[in-house]
C-alpha cells in the first residue's frame, strides 16, 4: 500500500473525514467560510487536526439572507404578526393567535396559582397533625397539578380548531419563508428574484451583506 501511494498517487483521494485536513495541509486558510451545514461538519474536526498538528482554521458562519415580497408581508401583517416571529415554530404562532383572539378563557394560570396556594395550607395543616403527612399531600398536589395541566392542553387543541383558517395562512407562509423546515436560499432558485428586480438584487445583497457579525438578515420589498 505504501509503495503504491508512492508510485501512484494519483489513484488515493481522501474520504470525508480527511478531506478538511488534507485540503489545509496543502493550502492552508486563516479562515474557513461556510454554511450552517459545512460549519458544524468542520467543527467535528477539531481532534483529528490536532492529533496530525495541522493549524485549524478559524470558522466564520457565511451570511444568510431571508427575501420576504409584499404580499407575504402583508399576509403576515395581517395576522398581527412581525417578520422575526417566523423563526418560531407553527405551533407557537397558533398558540398566540389563539391566546390573542379567542373570546373563551383557555389558561388556568390564576385558577393553577390558587390550587397551589391551597395545598400550600393543606401541607400545614396535615403537617401539624403528623409531618409524615407532608409528603402525601404534595404528592396530591402534583397529581392534581398535572392533570389540570393536560386540561388545559386539551382547551387549547379543541380552541385551536376554531382557527383552522389562520392555521392553513401560517402553514403556508411559514413553508414559504423556511421550505421544509430549512432556509429559503437551499430551495428558491435566485433566477426568480433577478427576473423580477435585475441587477439592483446584486447590490442590494453586496450592500446588505455583513463582515463578520453572527446575524441572519432580512430583505423586505418596498
Amino acid at each position: 500500500m505504501i509503495n503504491e501511494l508512492n508510485e501512484h498517487p494519483d489513484r488515493f483521494s481522501p474520504n470525508v473525514i480527511l478531506r478538511g485536513l488534507y485540503q489545509e495541509s496543502i493550502l492552508p486558510n486563516l479562515a474557513f467560510i461556510g454554511g450552517g451545514g459545512e460549519t458544524a461538519y468542520w467543527l467535528q474536526l477539531k481532534d483529528l487536526f490536532d492529533h496530525y498538528k495541522i493549524p485549524f482554521p478559524m470558522l466564520v458562519l457565511r451570511n444568510s439572507f431571508l427575501i420576504i415580497e409584499k404580499k407575504w408581508q402583508e399576509k403576515i401583517s395581517k395576522l398581527g404578526f412581525a417578520f422575526e416571529d417566523f423563526f418560531l415554530s407553527q405551533q407557537e404562532l397558533l398558540n398566540r393567535v389563539v391566546l390573542h383572539e379567542s373570546k373563551n378563557e383557555v389558561k388556568l394560570n390564576g385558577s393553577l396559582t390558587e390550587l397551589e396556594r391551597m395545598y400550600e395550607n393543606f401541607k400545614k395543616q396535615a403537617s401539624a397533625v403528623d409531618s409524615s403527612l407532608e409528603k402525601h399531600v404534595e404528592a396530591l398536589k402534583l397529581r392534581t397539578v398535572h392533570r389540570l395541566q393536560e386540561l388545559e392542553k386539551k382547551m387549547l387543541r379543541a380552541e385551536k380548531r376554531k382557527f383552522a383558517d389562520q392555521q392553513r395562512q401560517i402553514n403556508t407562509i411559514k413553508e414559504h419563508l423556511f421550505p421544509a423546515n430549512g432556509l429559503q436560499e437551499r430551495y428558491d432558485n435566485i433566477g426568480y428574484y433577478y427576473a423580477k428586480w435585475g441587477r439592483d438584487l446584486i447590490h442590494k445583497l453586496y450592500d446588505n451583506s455583513l463582515n463578520l457579525e453572527q446575524e441572519f438578515v432580512i430583505l423586505r420589498e418596498n
